[in-house]
């Protein structure tokens, strides 16, 4: 069974209701979906990471979330990255440091458009679904006709196999889909 690994970035004696809530829907999304990879192959693992330096890196990388599935040759990506969101910073009267200085807060805009700086479900959503069908179509895409892949291991006007591992029209049969 392979695990992908969601990991949250928080800083030690900093809660900001953003981090809060990012938190929140990363425990919902898990105890959601973890119980439907299983039959997929794949173990969910949730991660909290506290930072204990109070540094500007350390501020800027507060309440981000990662992937990794190392079985499945994903390395601890940012889900922003993953999904080609675009980050900012904006300013949060949430985001003080212990001492009470107000620092940005990550932000992103969701896929309708909203601006958020707690991330949604909908983002660990995408990013393990990704990392699931990648790894599960890869080629050998095991998807058992390599015209169907979306992967482009196969040509799919010909129906010819383009990337050199067979004969013109030669199909091969990867077995099961799961």
């Amino acid at each position: 069974m392979k695990t992908i690994t969601l990991a949250h970035y928080t800083m030690k004696d900093i809660e900001p209701a953003p981090w809060v809530e990012t938190w929140e829907n990363l425990m919902k999304f898990g105890s959601r979906m973890a119980p439907k990879l299983i039959p997929l192959g794949f173990k969910l693992k949730l991660r909290k990471v506290i930072l204990d330096e109070l540094t500007q890196d350390n501020l800027m990388t507060a309440n981000m979330v990662t992937i990794e599935c190392e079985e499945a040759g994903t390395p601890e990506t940012p889900i922003e990255n993953l999904l080609m969101l675009e980050l900012d910073f904006t300013p949060c009267s949430e985001c003080k440091t212990p001492g009470g200085q107000e620092f940005p807060c990550r932000t992103f805009t969701s896929f309708s458009g909203d601006i958020c700086q707690a991330l949604p479900e909908e983002f660990f959503m995408e990013a393990t679904l990704r990392v699931a069908f990648k790894s599960q179509h890869e080629c050998g895409c095991h998807c058992g006709d390599c015209d169907s892949c979306a992967s482009g291991c196969g040509d799919e006007e010909a129906g010819v196999r383009t990337d050199g591992c067979g004969e013109e029209g030669h199909h091969h049969d990867h077995g099961d889909k799961d």
